[in-house]
Order: structure tokens, then sequence, then C-alpha cells
């Protein structure tokens, strides 16, 4: 029961996330505002890196089957890799963990954007694909050394049938059985300190770029164009709102910690750890796709909920002043 329940979840939520982020990539190219034309860079690289995450999630459909007190993890594969071999499961495994670092660096890359432009021209594209590429360097790295890391049926059974022998995973048909044998290894600890050694002072950082980024546009108040303040407004209300998806993560961090600690083993905890954390990518584009105008408009339009007849000229610039009181 708890399979199938998992199972539809996971479809749903890919389904979902892959679908908004294709379009969140259209727009991000099609409809982005010429004052921040710039900044669509960025978006395409969140659009991109989401997708990513909701279809690798698809295709591997990890259950994180985790050992108390012992350096051995185990993984159930449920996704479509196990239709195409162990090899492909340890490849969108490892590219699927790479994801997230990514995510957060790039977070942190936005905030520091939008505090740069108020000083300063924004960048051309190139400087910014460039940027985009050297943050995601340490991510790529880890997506190359972490697979070769990750054993096959054979090796993990022993240990799987030790731990757990009440789970029966001998005979587990619904998925591919594989895993790490021990975590005290380079490419387990780099994975380990790359996804969670950052989080903390990265997030800090947003939001003490957040604050200056406020205090700045209530000092050029009187000197930006109505235009400049919507756009300002509109990234920065997306950036904050999308700083605080993640928080999500706690659920799946807190329910690891729990099976590790040995307080509590249950197959409901091991499918929740990463059925709360593939939540992450799809409700991400929506920040952009509901809070910046353009965007928001076209999806309406596409959606035929358009409004006829109604303008509402100061809606953007009373944005701007709702956004720095908050």
């Amino acid at each position: 029961m708890l399979y199938e329940i998992f199972h539809f979840w996971h479809i749903m939520i890919g389904v979902i996330g892959c679908c908004a982020n294709l379009l969140l990539c259209y727009v991000a190219v099609q409809k982005t505002p010429p004052a921040t034309r710039s900044y669509a860079i960025l978006i395409i690289n969140f659009a991109v890196t989401d997708f990513l995450e909701c279809f690798l999630d698809l295709f591997i459909m990890l259950r994180f089957v985790i050992t108390p007190f012992n350096v051995t993890l185990i993984y159930v594969y449920h996704g479509w890799c196990q239709y195409t071999g162990p090899l492909s499961c340890k490849i969108g495994l490892s590219l699927f963990y790479h994801c997230f670092p990514h995510t957060t660096w790039s977070l942190l890359l936005s905030f520091s954007y939008r505090y740069y432009i108020l000083h300063k021209s924004p960048l051309s594209r190139k400087w910014l694909i460039l940027i985009v590429f050297i943050i995601y360097t340490p991510s790529l790295f880890q997506a190359i050394i972490y697979w070769p890391t990750v054993v096959d049926r054979e090796e993990i059974l022993p240990l799987a049938t030790k731990f757990f022998p009440e789970y029966h995973l001998e005979s587990e048909k619904s998925g591919i059985l594989g895993g790490i044998t021990t975590i005290n290894e380079f490419a387990s600890i780099y994975v380990i300190i790359h996804m969670a050694v950052p989080i903390f002072p990265i997030y800090v950082s947003m939001f003490v770029l957040r604050y200056k980024i406020v205090k700045k546009l209530m000092e050029q108040a009187t000197m930006l164009s109505a235009d400049a303040k919507a756009s300002h407004n509109q990234i920065l209300k997306c950036l904050i709102i999308q700083a605080f998806i993640p928080s999500l993560l706690m659920i799946g961090v807190t329910c690891y910690i729990l099976s590790q600690l040995g307080l509590i083993t249950h197959p409901f905890i091991e499918y929740l750890i990463f059925a709360s954390i593939c939540t992450m990518p799809m409700l991400s584009p929506f920040t952009y796709l509901v809070y910046i105008r353009p965007y928001r408009t076209f999806c309406m339009k596409l959606l035929h909920l358009q409004r006829r007849h109604r303008r509402y000229p100061n809606t953007d610039s009373n944005a701007y002043y709702s956004i720095t009181r908050s």
C-alpha cells in the first residue's frame, strides 16, 4: 500500500514539475521584459536544474533505507531506471544528488546579481553563462565521482539482509537494490560535505543581501522608474519565496536523522525522505510564473484566465512599496 501511494506521489509531482519548468524555460526566453533580460539566464538555469531534478526523480523514485548507527546506505530504485539497468540507476542517482547543491549556489548567485545591478550595469549574457558554469563546477565534480561508489545488488544484499531481515529485500520485485557499503570514502564524504555544509552560510548571506537590496531600493525610490521598481520588486519577491522552499528539505533531513539514530525505522520514513524533497523543484518554477507579471499574464492567457477590459496602471508601483515595507 505504501509503495502505491508514494509511487503515485512521485509520478504526480514529477510530471507537474517537468511541465512547469519547461513552461518557465519558454517564457524566460520569449516573455522576459527588457529591464531584466540578462537575468533570464539565471531563471533558465533554475528551470533546467529543477526540470532535471523532477525528471530524475521519476527515473529513480528512490526509497532510502538507512542503517542506524552504521555507515551503510541502502537504495531501492522504483523508477524507470529499473527497466534500463543498474548502471543507469547509479548515474541517475548521482545526477539527482548533484542538482541540490547547484540549486543552493544558484540562489546565492541570484541574490548577489540583484544586488550587483543596483550599483553597476548588468552583465552580458556570456559573462552570466560563464559565472553559472563556474558555480556549477563543484556539483559537476560531485556527479562524476559519486556514481562509481554505488554498488550493485550482489554487494549490498548481504548487508541489507543483515540489518533488515524483516524487509525481505532479497525478494524485492518492484525495484532494483543498490547502495553504499561505507560512507568513509572520499566521494561519499565530499557529497555529504558539499550538500550539507554550505547551506547555512549561503542562507545567511542571502538574507543579508535581501536586506541590502531592499534598503538600496528604498534609497533610490525617487530615482528609479516605475518599470525598474516593478522589475526589481517582482524578482526580489520570487527570490524570497524561493529561498523558503528548500525548508521542505528539513522534512527529509529530520527523517534521515531519526532513522540514523535508530529512533524510528519504518518504510514510511524511508519513502518520505525523497518524496518530500522532490516537491521543491516542482514548486520553484511557480514562484516565477506567478510573481513576474509578464510570465503570469502569458500563463493566464494560456489557461484562458486573462481578465478583459480591466487595467491596473499602478499595480507594480504599489507592489514595490508593499515589498519594501515588508
